[in-house]
């Protein structure tokens, strides 16, 4: 247990601590042996339990890494096509393009004079 130095040991805990101290020593060979036993047997089991776990961290890492990669190349695609926007744009802002527009009408019938006539 972390205790800060300005802060006084709670008594309780100081007396807890020595009792059990004290018990720990009072303890058998055979008591030793056995708590060290089951011990060993619980890690044992513990590590062999989830064999997954190992692999997790490496999955974990392959994952993010292979996120990435396919974020940069998928930005990378879409910077290719900025300067078709531009041109788009350039287009939109013509004046040619406002004639354009004032005779939308025109342009619709004749649209529809070539597909009955083609």
């Amino acid at each position: 247990m972390n205790e800060r130095s300005d802060e006084q040991p709670d008594p309780l805990a100081t007396a807890a601590k020595r009792l059990l101290d004290h018990r720990v020593e009072e303890l058998d060979r055979k008591t030793v042996l056995a708590l060290q036993r089951a011990r060993v047997n619980a890690v044992s089991r513990s590590s062999t339990r989830r064999p997954w776990f190992q692999w997790a961290g490496g999955l974990a890492l392959a994952s993010m890494a292979a996120l990435a990669v396919t974020m940069w190349l998928w930005q990378g695609n879409g910077a290719n096509h900025s300067h078709l926007l531009l041109e788009d744009l350039e287009l939109m802002q013509s004046p040619e393009n406002l004639e354009l527009s004032e005779d939308l009408d025109f342009y619709d019938w004749l649209a529809d004079g070539t597909a009955a006539t083609g």
